[in-house]
């Protein structure tokens, strides 16, 4: 049954916050603000959006590796067969051996990523050669100078390309271009699938590898943002680009042409391949950045590896859509505008790096969705927001909040100020005033402000010593300094914080400094024994903060204080209680009733009861073994 009612009184504390938090007019302007400046900052960063303004450095992170199809395989003039076979150009002679190494182990298709030298004296027995393997593809190269301004949904167009040796296109090899276009950050992302040479159309390597590998087809026109390739259609940007979803370079598998030529590797994995040869030597010009691995470098012959992954084993790569970015920088700028308001800066920073992390997640599974998803934006939502939040709250919270914490920490125990400073932030203890039943104790020290023998320094030490032994109890007892005269310390109860046992916490804690005060002066160096006086008593005050924005106090005011002073500065120097306290106590202490005091503007005196201490029973035992009276008579 406890245990039940002790449930429901929490139940109609949490109800009663939820409803105090719902109408709190502090919610509703945060939750205003926090809204409209969400609201500010998603236009903000649409209008950036919509200008054109898209930086791509920052998505490269998103990029993981997808397995490869294993039906690539490079074939790689490194450094090694540079110094082993020569430098480049190699002859006629010398291709010729390689390529029908290459083609005696039936691969599907070769592509050459090499531009032939001039014609030579063995030109007739490299175009044989080519006429035994028609499976090869030869490389085309666009001259920049001749390139036509660029047109929407429209390949890139030459006027003059790069072509091999004159004698080359009698052959029936394929032409296919091996351009490769940086972004403006130097960086390799997407690979144009065509060029157009005066009237004539080529596919990228890749591409064209892909078209005899398995009879697709690269149609000529971009259609909406797409093109089709056999029975699919691909993603491209304006200029026919496709967006290269990068294997792990590890992952191709690569055999050196020097250990081809010597006959040292072994061939078997070529057939039915896709065998693309190419340049890798670190002499060659033409290695470029990627967007993986911090920025892997890789040679042209690499990326049209890497394109035939892509197409090959359909991991195609789309760009966000405008729309749905926007839509995510709104919700990530709102979601963020109304809730940080509500939390101080270390919380704040926690949370918006919980809404970071939980956007990072959405990127990454819309990336391996096939959507790459711009991060700078919603990234820049959450920051702004998160100032915008901070500043908001640092002059309308924080700044008001460190002033009660300042005004608290003269009062309040410090391991209970910030609790405390949570209550009144929350409404539960306004400021502005309200009544409070609590429990007061009062100490007076009068006794040692009047000993003329004591040198002032000498007082305002044993005043500091007095004051902090009194202090400490009270703060580990749960009660709150209110009052600091020198000679009088005023601590209270049920105060600040909620305290169902006020009562005896404050009867507690005079005990105990009467303890403290008597032990502290029974060591050899302490000062002459002080006649403390102690009042506690029980009852309603009103308590607020009063004062200019230069000079706040917390002012406590209420007939219960009043008494308390009276009890402290009694002349027998003892620790005395009122009515209440006494009918909250009295059953767990030795009491006697004394004479009550006279209350201005009361007709009835107050009732005063005295805790009678243990060296007080003695001396009232020996009292009573002379007059006959028991230690707990009324003394009137």
């Amino acid at each position: 049954m406890d245990l039940q009612q002790r449930t429901r009184a929490l139940g109609k504390r949490v109800r009663a916050q939820l409803v105090n938090l719902v109408r709190d007019p502090r919610l509703h302007l945060r939750l205003q603000f926090g809204s409209a400046l969400g609201l500010g900052v998603g236009l903000l960063l649409s209008a950036a959006i919509i200008s054109g303004i898209t930086p791509t450095r920052l998505s490269d992170f998103l990029y993981q590796p997808p397995p490869p199809t294993n039906q690539v395989v490079l074939i790689v003039i490194d450094d090694p067969s540079l110094k082993e076979i020569g430098a480049l150009p190699w002859s006629h002679s010398t291709l010729v051996a390689l390529l029908e190494a290459i083609s005696a182990a039936q691969p599907r298709v070769i592509g050459l990523d090499l531009i032939l030298p001039e014609a030579t004296a063995d030109d007739d027995q490299l175009a044989r050669a080519l006429n035994r393997t028609p499976n090869v593809i030869l490389p085309l190269v666009g001259i920049e100078v001749t390139r036509y301004p660029a047109l929407a949904d429209t390949f890139p167009r030459f006027d003059v390309a790069f072509v091999p040796a004159p004698f080359l296109p009698n052959a029936p090899a394929r032409l296919a271009h091996t351009m490769v276009t940086p972004d403006s950050d130097g960086i390799v992302r997407r690979v144009p699938l065509a060029i157009h040479v005066g009237a004539q159309q080529y596919s990228a390597l890749g591409i064209a590898a892909l078209e005899r590998y398995d009879q697709r087809v690269l149609d000529p026109q971009i259609v909406n943002g797409r093109v089709g390739f056999g029975a699919r259609s691909l993603p491209v940007d304006e200029q026919g680009q496709l967006k290269v979803n990068f294997v792990a370079p590890s992952a191709l598998p690569t055999l050196a042409a020097a250990d081809i030529l010597r006959r040292r590797a072994n061939l078997a994995g070529l057939r039915d391949k896709i065998v693309l040869v190419g340049v890798t030597g670190s002499t060659t010009p033409g290695n470029y950045r990627l967007p993986i691995a911090n920025n892997h470098r890789a040679y042209p012959v690499e990326i049209q590896a890497h394109l035939i992954e892509t197409v090959l084993g359909e991991h195609l790569l789309l760009e966000q859509d405008r729309l749905t970015e926007i839509v995510m920088i709104f919700l990530l700028a709102i979601l963020a505008g109304v809730t940080l308001l509500h939390f101080r800066l270390l919380s704040a920073m926690a949370l918006m790096i919980i809404y970071l992390l939980l956007y990072l997640g959405y990127a990454f599974q819309m990336f391996n969705s096939g959507v790459i998803v711009q991060p700078l934006y919603p990234l820049a939502a959450l920051g702004l927001v998160f100032v915008g939040a901070m500043t908001f709250r640092y002059f309308s919270v924080e700044r008001r909040r460190a002033a009660t914490l300042r005004l608290l920490r003269r009062y309040v125990a410090p391991d209970a100020v910030e609790r405390v400073a949570d209550d009144f932030t929350q409404g539960a203890l306004p400021l502005t005033g309200n009544v409070r039943h609590v429990s007061v104790l009062c100490v007076d020290l009068g006794d040692l402000t009047q000993r003329r023998t004591v040198a002032p320094t000498q007082l305002i030490h044993l005043l500091n010593q007095y004051t902090m032994l009194v202090a400490a109890v009270v703060f580990r007892h749960g009660g709150s300094i209110t009052q600091q005269t020198g000679e009088t310390i005023v601590a209270m109860w049920n105060l600040l914080l909620e305290q169902a046992e006020h009562g005896q916490a404050a009867v507690d804690a005079a005990l105990e400094i009467k303890h403290e005060i008597a032990e502290w002066e029974s060591k050899p160096d302490a000062p002459a024994p002080l006649k403390v006086g102690i009042g506690v008593t029980t009852g309603d005050v009103v308590a607020g903060r009063i004062g200019a924005a230069a000079r706040v106090e917390y002012v406590i005011v209420g007939e219960a204080l009043t008494i308390a002073q009276r009890l402290a500065a009694k002349p027998e120097r003892g620790l005395f209680v009122d009515s209440e306290t006494f009918a909250r106590v009295g059953a767990r202490v030795d009491t006697r009733q004394v004479k009550p005091i006279k209350l201005r503007r009361k007709t009835d005196p107050a009732q005063v009861w005295q805790i009678v201490l243990p060296v007080e029973l003695d001396e009232a035992a020996a009292d009573g073994e002379t007059t006959g009276e028991p230690a707990n008579a009324t003394n009137e």
